[in-house]
């Protein structure tokens, strides 16, 4: 049965460089029935400048939307309106509202299709230099004294390249919440990237941290990459090994009186997970090498 409803083009563009922008989107901003932006000011540069006309100019949609303008999108996708959107600048729903159509046009079972385009994040991971395959996107630093703490024990405990997005003004706050935690951790600092000024800064958190905060001010969009490892992790990075290896090298092993605390806890009624981050704080052993042993030895 064919679909009548519309399509949402969640529409990638450029971060800052206008060479960035592909003919895709070019022709999808061009050819559908309606379009929507997070900031009109922004993309009506943009089309000026790809020479796209839309006689009523781009709509409005962003995080402090009325809902009646929500409710108009979800009308229009119903008629089989196609609908395109596009953000500030990157792929739509990273950190920013565009994910709040996707899921409203899923919910009415219209069809969500991305147009690729630039991600900074994906940007900076590619020019960190981190010696790290993956990498865990968090969106912007956390707020809260709580956020933070959960972030902290993420980083401490994966050791893969942690990504944020931060204003310029808070940059050198969330570094410095950082440094005080992971000072050796190595770091990829990046600001207006593929823009004029771009500027990636790189080195320990400490020494980045330092470095910015001596700076009168911070200028322009910023994301950054940390990645925190462990000593046999860094020895094999050093020497272009990855991190499976680096276990390899420098396993860790759990005494016999330490496999016996976790035992006892498991018996008296305590979670794997908890026990786990309990024991891993008190043992000095990553929380994965208790989890593995409970999984192991004890279920």
């Amino acid at each position: 049965m064919t679909n009548t409803l519309g399509t949402l083009f969640l529409v990638g563009t450029p971060l800052g460089n206008l060479e960035d922008m592909t003919f895709r989107a070019v022709r999808v901003l061009t050819e559908a029935d309606e379009l929507y932006c997070e900031d009109t000011r922004r993309t009506t540069i943009l089309l000026e400048h790809f020479k796209i006309e839309r006689p009523n100019g781009p709509g409005s949609f962003h995080d402090h939307s009325p809902r009646s303008v929500l409710t108009k999108i979800r009308a229009e996708l119903g008629q089989g309106k196609s609908v395109a959107y596009v953000t500030d600048g990157g792929m739509p729903v990273v950190s920013d509202p565009g994910f709040v159509l996707a899921r409203e046009a899923l919910a009415i079972g219209a069809t969500v299709t991305a147009v690729p385009g630039p991600s900074a994040a994906v940007s900076l991971f590619a020019v960190s230099g981190l010696a790290s395959p993956k990498y865990f996107f968090h969106g912007f630093f956390p707020r809260t004294r709580g956020e933070v703490e959960r972030v902290l024990e993420l980083v401490r405990e994966l050791p893969v390249a942690h990504v944020f997005y931060e204003s310029p003004s808070r940059a050198v706050k969330a570094l410095a919440i950082l440094a005080k935690h992971f000072p050796d951790a190595k770091l990829a600092f990046g600001r207006e990237l593929t823009k004029i000024h771009e500027e990636v800064v790189r080195g320990t958190l400490e020494e980045v941290q330092q470095e910015l905060a001596a700076r009168e001010r911070i200028r322009g969009e910023c994301v950054f990459a940390v990645l925190h490892e462990s000593r046999g992790q860094n020895r094999a990075s050093e020497s272009g090994l990855n991190a499976a290896t680096a276990d390899a090298l420098e396993p860790v092993a759990l005494s016999e009186g330490q496999k016996a605390e976790i035992a006892a806890l498991i018996q008296s009624g305590h979670s794997s997970k908890d026990v786990s981050k309990e024991l891993s704080k008190k043992f000095g052993v990553p929380r994965r090498v208790i989890y593995e042993f409970i999984v192991k030895t004890l279920t």
